[in-house]
């Protein structure tokens, strides 16, 4: 269910009226999804979806308490109210309850909502849809896949009289094609906030070329490798860098950003060619100006020319120690070159080059040493171009190690990971020196 802003912005002050806590919160978010599916050549299932969710977080003194309804009928939003401050009598004291933002905020103008993508009609799907399925077919592959657009909207308020509104829309396209023997493979996800971006019929020609690239791969040693990382290896090791940026992580001595306790912000850690920075008006990949909270989310930079310039932190802790609040970014801008991956495949000598990761997990926090598998066409580079496709391998390597070790890197694009599909991340493709594939990983 979508709502405007004024709509909006009544639902939450009924709300708050209704409220006999100490302080109260309220989100509201609605969203409007259409989707098909489709596997083996054909198109399987099409469906759509009307969704409202409220939540309500009750405060009374350091005591907070929580519900969600899904409704907007009067009673079920009092009985939503009576059971959030319930929760809240039942609960402990929160020694780092932080009380409700403030109102007279500022936030960063970001267009997430088009009207191309809004307006998308079910024969507009379909015929991309299509678009797809005639490239697996005129190459004589199979795909699966999935296509999505969405238009949502988030709103917050609360009794410090503070309110954000937000609407964004959202298309994604992701499909797998295979050969016909069944030995090799490729996949692209891509999402755009606008539909006009995303290519289905270019993305699948790609998809169907890598695909046919990929059968019959033959077998190379696990080892240390150049590695050249497509756009979405990438964005999964930029976004793996992410997660551990936190301060207070940090600061404590549990993280690899700790030093002396304390931080290494202000350190060279990474390659000189790698800065790194969120905007929520960024054009590439707009995203909510405000944190859950209702935080401003400003434009911040994370790394510059390899050294470490922010981490991010909690209201909590920012206030305990007494340092400026970072709060985590809700989309993430990697700088690139001019450069093509072309060229950066072009300018190796030997090495590989990997697609797409896939399954990504955390072996030790404290070294941010990550292990994971590539997947849907992994190829052997010599002398500046692709000779044939290789085995997948499960590698053990750091993000942090990995733009330590960045010898260069194409222009960026927005990018879609295996472990970050509704993130907006735009990141480059990206040349690393000793990628450290680990073992041999028989999947296709």
């Amino acid at each position: 269910m979508l709502l405007n802003e004024k709509e909006a912005k009544e639902i939450i002050e009924r709300i708050l009226n209704l409220s006999k806590a100490d302080s109260a919160v309220v989100s509201v978010r609605g969203s409007n999804t259409s989707n098909i599916r489709f596997a083996a050549n054909t198109v399987t299932t099409t469906g759509s979806g009307d969704s409202i969710q409220i939540s309500i977080t009750s405060n009374i003194g350091k005591k907070s308490g929580s519900s969600e309804i899904t409704s907007l009928d009067g009673e079920r939003i009092e009985e939503g109210v009576r059971v959030s401050e319930l929760s809240a009598t039942l609960s402990q004291d929160n020694e780092e309850f932080m009380p409700p933002v403030g109102s007279g905020l500022a936030y960063r103008e970001s267009k997430e909502y088009f009207e191309s993508t809004a307006g998308m009609s079910p024969a507009e799907m379909a015929g991309r849809t299509s678009s797809a399925l005639e490239t697996s077919i005129g190459h004589g592959l199979t795909a699966a896949g999935y296509f999505e657009a969405d238009k949502a909207f988030s709103a917050i308020g609360n009794s410090n009289g503070l309110f954000a509104f937000h609407k964004n829309t959202f298309a994604r396209f992701a499909s797998t094609m295979r050969t016909a023997e069944g030995t090799g493979s490729s996949k692209m996800d891509r999402s755009y906030a606008d539909i006009n971006r995303l290519d289905v019929r270019g993305i699948s020609g790609k998809i169907a070329d890598r695909a046919k690239m990929s059968g019959n791969p033959q077998r190379l040693e696990p080892g240390k490798y150049i590695a050249v990382l497509d756009h979405a290896a990438s964005c999964d090791m930029v976004n793996g860098l992410l997660n551990f940026m936190s301060m207070r992580s940090a600061d404590e001595g549990r993280s690899y950003f700790s030093e002396n306790g304390s931080n290494k912000i202000g350190r060279k850690l990474f390659s000189e060619i790698v800065s790194i920075e969120s905007d929520p008006s960024d054009s590439d990949a707009p995203a909510r100006p405000f944190t859950e909270e209702g935080y401003p989310v400003d434009k911040t930079v994370w790394v510059k020319d390899g050294v470490l310039e922010n981490l991010y932190t909690s209201r909590y802790w920012a206030k305990k120690t007494g340092k400026t609040h970072n709060p985590h970014p809700t989309n993430l801008i990697m700088k690139g070159t001019d450069s093509s991956v072309e060229d950066l495949i072009a300018s190796t000598e030997r090495g590989v080059f990997v697609t797409r990761f896939w399954y990504i997990r955390v072996v030790d926090r404290k070294q941010m040493l990550l292990t994971g598998l590539t997947r849907d066409g992994v190829f052997l580079i010599e002398n500046g171009k692709i000779t044939y496709p290789v085995n997948n391998f499960r590698f053990n390597e750091s993000p942090a190690n990995v733009l330590q070790n960045v010898v260069d890197m194409s222009s960026a694009e927005k990018a879609v990971g295996s472990e970050n599909v509704n993130s907006r991340i735009v990141v480059p493709a990206l040349k690393v020196k000793d990628f450290n594939f680990s073992t041999i990983s028989e999947a296709v």
